[in-house]
């Protein structure tokens, strides 16, 4: 299996700081659809490489999230030397050189481990912030049984707790800082995640302005008073029904608690069309898991469930990217849990080009855009005996008091920091730098097929289609990549020509010039905000045929000089 450039990178950055803090336990910041999986099997078995010896413990709190990353160990090394170690999946090794384990099945068998060298805990944000709870003492027990210089490393895409502090700082913490970070602007811009977007309108929303707060959220008893209300339900249901039900197709459902999951439930069965089902804390394991492989069925199977209403559930380990509408009916304060629900719609899949975020309740208003959350630096206090430091703003890590840039990410230091509210924003949109492009279909008059090279890399095909205007619209397919770039090069292949597909662009342009193949009529073209050029993001399902050595060039205009920032790869 083949890392992405920024997974490459992030395990480098990882053994980097490694080097630099030979004693300290850092974090791994990957945001949702980053592949912490993938990144987590792909550093099991670099480890191995370099220290044959080395025993690695990997740690989750639930067992789909086990199986999750066992299953990526075992595609990126079919024979790596790993067991299971989890009741819930029948499984109680404590011997092999990797062990994947449910934090509950091995917590309390440090003892039978013998020596381990490396901890690696999933969604570490789980983590007790002092020294108490399961994972701290499996850790303290490790050290005490096998190895006192255990190094423990944490995965997260929210390294922060319920609260805003970033988990290296407080009292007693366990890990030290992050090593790298994968962000969510990143992956956009990239392509990896789909973009949250918003119906425009208003909209009914739950008041909670008397609702109590514990522990830095809403007391969900008192916050049920005010879901369960036949009223509001009726409302959201109504707009639901015009937003998201009729031009969505798989649909997740956040609720307060089983009582009101319950009263959606029966409103959502109502809906002709929608097969609705309900996930709770409670729910059978075969049950639980007869209704998420349902769930994830293609639409059109006689079995497949597209609504999923779920309470305290659903949140991480749970991987259906076909989800393109979150319903959130469950008003919240922590950044963790926000972010966590949001990403359930984020991943991309085929025909996915974003997904329907529907807020009834005000914490996309109060907690502000989705990928502007991060955490807060802990107030230092004034009777601290410890040696004084400064906290990146942009990070959180820590750095000399009189630091000028980050030593971890290269943030400057403004003269005077500004005043920060943690993660608390004033921007109703679920992501911030995202506008809508503005979309037009546009007629194809004609197409052209060039040679493009990049650099050293390997050479694309470029597919430039005339829409009548100064220049054309250009799409590029990587026929000499590898991965998913040559996937996507074969299926557009197989749609446009059909037949063995060539092994370089040269044969390509020769195939096309020479045989008869399909050339869409229309194309769904958009515009960014101030950009220059369209871009192509969707074809219209009915072509003309284009005969082979009858192909216009496109001559008369000399297109824009394209620079490797313009393009998608």
């Amino acid at each position: 299996m083949k890392l992405r450039p920024y997974q490459e990178k992030c395990i480098n950055d990882l053994f980097d700081w490694l080097g630099r803090h030979p004693t300290g336990n850092p974090i791994v910041e990957a945001t949702v659809g980053a592949g912490k999986s993938v990144i987590i099997a792909e550093l099991c078995r670099r480890v191995i490489a370099m220290q044959p010896t080395a025993r690695i413990v990997m740690c989750v709190a639930s067992r789909e999230l086990c199986r999750q990353n066992l299953d990526k160990l075992l595609a990126v090394w079919a024979d790596a030397p790993a067991g299971v170690c989890s009741a819930s999946l029948g499984a109680k090794d404590l011997e092999s050189q990797i062990i994947f384990a449910t934090i509950g099945s091995i917590a309390n068998h440090a003892d039978k481990l013998g020596k381990v060298d490396i901890m690696l805990i999933d969604e570490c944000h789980n983590v007790n912030s002092k020294d108490t709870g399961m994972y701290r003492t499996l850790i303290n027990d490790i050290k005490r049984f096998g190895n006192p210089s255990l190094c423990v490393i944490g995965f997260t895409g929210t390294p922060y707790r319920g609260d805003g502090i970033w988990l290296w700082q407080g009292e007693d913490p366990l890990f030290a800082g992050t090593a790298c970070r994968i962000t969510m602007d990143e992956l956009l811009e990239q392509g990896y995640l789909a973009p949250l977007v918003v119906d425009k309108g208003d909209k009914p929303k739950m008041d909670v302005s008397n609702v109590k707060m514990s522990g830095g959220d809403f007391v969900v008893k008192d916050l049920a008073h005010v879901a369960i209300n036949d009223d509001l339900i009726k409302a959201v249901m109504d707009d639901f029904y015009i937003s998201g039900f009729t031009t969505r197709n798989k649909f997740l459902f956040y609720c307060v608690n089983k009582e009101h999951a319950y009263k959606v439930l029966e409103a959502l069965q109502s809906f002709m069309g929608l097969n609705p089902a309900i996930i709770t804390a409670d729910t059978p394991k075969g049950e639980r898991d007869k209704t998420l492989s349902c769930y994830k069925l293609p639409k059109g199977d006689p079995d497949a469930i597209n609504a999923l209403v779920s309470i305290g559930t659903l949140t991480t380990g749970f991987d259906a990217p076909e989800t393109d509408c979150i319903v959130l009916l469950r008003p919240t304060r922590s950044p963790v849990l926000y972010v966590q629900i949001a990403g359930r719609g984020m991943r991309i899949a085929d025909g996915k080009k974003d997904c329907l975020w529907l807020d009834y309740t005000d914490t996309t208003e109060v907690l502000g855009a989705v990928n502007r959350i991060k955490g807060r630096n802990k107030s230092r206090s004034s009777s601290s005996t410890s040696a004084p430091v400064k906290y990146c703003d942009e990070c959180g890590n820590a750095n000399k008091v009189h630091a000028t840039e980050c030593a971890e990410c290269g943030w400057i230091f403004p003269a005077r920091a500004p005043r920060t509210h943690g993660t608390v924003a004033g921007d109703n949109a679920p992501l911030a730098g995202y506008e809508p492009p503005v979309e037009q279909w546009m007629d194809v008059l004609d197409v052209s097929y060039h040679k493009h090279q990049k650099g050293d890399k390997p050479p694309t095909l470029r597919i430039d289609y005339d829409i009548g205007e100064l220049y054309p619209v250009s799409e590029w397919k990587c026929f000499e990549h590898s991965g998913f770039a040559l996937q996507k090069a074969c299926e557009w292949w197989d749609s446009t020509i059909g037949g063995s597909v060539p092994f370089s662009v040269d044969d390509v342009i020769v195939a096309l010039n020479q045989t008869s193949h399909k050339m869409p009529r229309k194309i769904l073209c958009a515009k960014e905000s101030g950009g220059r050029y369209w871009q192509i993001k969707d074809k219209a399902k009915f072509f003309d045929s284009v005969p082979g050595m009858l192909i216009q060039q496109v001559q008369a205009v000399t297109p824009p000089v394209i620079t490797d920032n313009d393009l998608p790869f």
